[in-house]
Formats: structure tokens, sequence, C-alpha cells
């Protein structure tokens, strides 16, 4: 790796620490204009069915001009083709224009960046659905710093997976593909001062996001499941529980070693279904009580897809 590139990100983090909070806020917010911007081009472009970055047709592919938007597999497009994308643009151009178009979709759940679902021993893991596709990315330590024993991998780079009707497409040892010089620099800062200088990908927030969020629970409406009893209900407005992005236990114990009251209770859940919210947003209403909400990513959520093909799950307390 290039002493002069990590350099150059250490020499920006030292440079973020030496502002003030409120410095820092203005440039976070100068950041967010600028993505907000870019991000409402994005979507005019979207809804003509345009990409945004080569305002060509999302459906066409040519050769000759490389783009991200070769990745939604326009006929044409072979997987040997993948390393010209590399080239052109950064690892973290990539997942964020993929993440927008994912949270085209169903925001937040079609995009798994949970660490706890991770294999646990990588600096960046994701997987993305947007229709019928999956992408996945994947970077060890010894990814970064590049296999040196290796004759074509000894530089910084990552793995990439494509899956189409969940079938293989690109699998992850297919390429090593380099990191950009912006990538690095970012991820050095990154390493350096990682309580200052993090990764967001505005507008392309995923499930890990909102999980951390401590609006989640004000931010969830519930919607009433099926009357499976009614044969005749054929409402196509209806959820299917399988879909949630959340799944949301609420627990309420009685202070004192007291009873809790069934008829407070029955209100909180009369409430909660009148206002279509979760009870967990409502159940500290519930008099002389202690209550425990748990967060943890619903069946909803895309699978994270592991180079090791391992599985884990996470839940949090809110």
């Amino acid at each position: 790796m290039s002493v002069e590139l990590r350099s150059k990100g250490q020499e920006f983090s030292e440079f973020m620490a030496k502002l003030s909070p409120e410095e820092r806020a203005k440039g976070n917010q100068t950041s967010l204009d600028s993505a907000t911007k870019e991000f409402n081009r994005f979507l005019e472009c979207y809804s003509n069915g345009e990409c945004y970055l080569c305002r060509k047709p999302l459906k066409s592919y040519s050769k000759d001009n490389p783009c991200i938007h070769w990745l939604l597999k326009p006929k044409g497009f072979k997987k040997n083709m993948m390393p010209a994308i590399a080239d052109g643009f950064g690892y973290f151009q990539i997942q964020s224009l993929l993440r927008w178009y994912a949270n085209q979709e169903s925001f937040g759940k079609n995009i798994n960046d949970l660490k706890a679902e991770g294999s646990g021993n990588k600096m960046f893991e994701v997987t993305i659905k947007y229709k019928n596709i999956e992408w996945s990315f994947s970077c060890a330590e010894s990814d970064y710093l590049g296999h040196q024993n290796s004759k074509n991998s000894k530089y910084a780079h990552y793995h990439f997976q494509m899956r189409i009707d969940r079938r293989p497409f690109i699998n992850y040892n297919d390429f090593h593909l380099p990191f950009s010089d912006m990538d690095i620099i970012h991820i050095e800062a990154m390493r350096a001062k990682p309580d200052l200088v993090t990764q967001r990908f505005s507008y392309g927030e995923g499930i890990n996001e909102l999980l951390d969020s401590e609006e989640v629970l004000d931010a969830v409406v519930t919607t009433p499941s099926k009357n499976v009893t009614d044969e005749n209900d054929t409402d196509e407005n209806d959820t299917d529980e399988n879909d949630a992005p959340f799944k949301i236990d609420t627990f309420a114990y009685a202070e004192d070693g007291g009873a809790l009251n069934g008829e407070d209770l029955y209100n909180i859940i009369q409430e909660a279904k009148e206002k279509g919210v979760t009870i967990a947003s409502l159940i500290h209403k519930l008099p002389n009580a202690r209550s425990q909400v748990i967060v943890s990513p619903g069946p909803g959520v895309v699978e994270q897809k592991l180079r090791n093909g391992s599985k884990r799950g996470k839940s949090q307390n809110k």
C-alpha cells in the first residue's frame, strides 16, 4: 500500500481532530447538502429509467463506457466486465449507488450491514438487494493490506459477489477488485480516528443504522395482519409479517413485586391498534411498571451472504 496515501489519510484525520465541534457540524451539513442535491438528481433520472451518472437508459450497456448501472444486469453485460467498473469507480461510490437503488424498493431492510450478522473477522461486509439481484461486498484485513505472497493481489482490494434470482453470476473468488486512491485515504482516516471519521451513506442507510436510531420505535408503524379466517378477504394492502424489517419484543414487569393491571395493559394494546403504532412505543405509559424492549432484524431483512457461508443473528435492546 502506498505510504503517501496512508499519510494523506492520517493527515485528514488530524485535520478533523483540530476542528471545533461547531466546525465539524458545519462540514457535515455541507456534505449532507451536497449529497441531497446529488440524490435528487438520482431520483429524477431513476424515475425516467436513466442512470444519473452516464445519463443513459438503465437497460443499456456499452462496452466502451463502463458504468455502475451495469450491475443492474442490462442485456449484454458479462461478469468479466466487473473489473472495468471497479477501475472507473471507487468502492464507496459503487456501494453508495447500489444502496440508493435498494432503498427505492424498501428503505433499510434491503441493506444488511449488521456486524453481528457478519463473519466477525472482516473490515467490511454488506449485502444489498434490489429486485431479483443481490450484491455483496467483503474485505478482510489481509485483503486491505494486500496478499504479499500472491502474484496478482498484492494491492489493497475487496471481494464482490453478485446473485441474480439467487443464482451465481459473480463469485467472491472471481476478482480482487482494487480500492481507489480516495477509498484508501478515507479508510486510513477512519482507522486513525474512528471516533471522528466514519462512513455514512446518506439516503443509502441500511438496517444497522435504522436499528441504531433512537427513534426506531416511533418510526415503526404496524399494519393489521391478514385475517386468515376470511376466505373472501383479498385486500392487496395486507402486509405479510414475514416481510417485516423489525422484530420487536416487549416485556413489562410490575414494580415492587406487585401485579400489572390487566385493564391498563388492555388500554395500551387498544391504543396501539387505533394509532397503528407498536405497543413498545406506548409501553412507558403503563403505571407502576418497568419495561424492556428488544429490537432485532425482522424476517424481511435480506440475509448477509458471507465468504465463509456462515450465518449469525443479533438483537438490540432499546
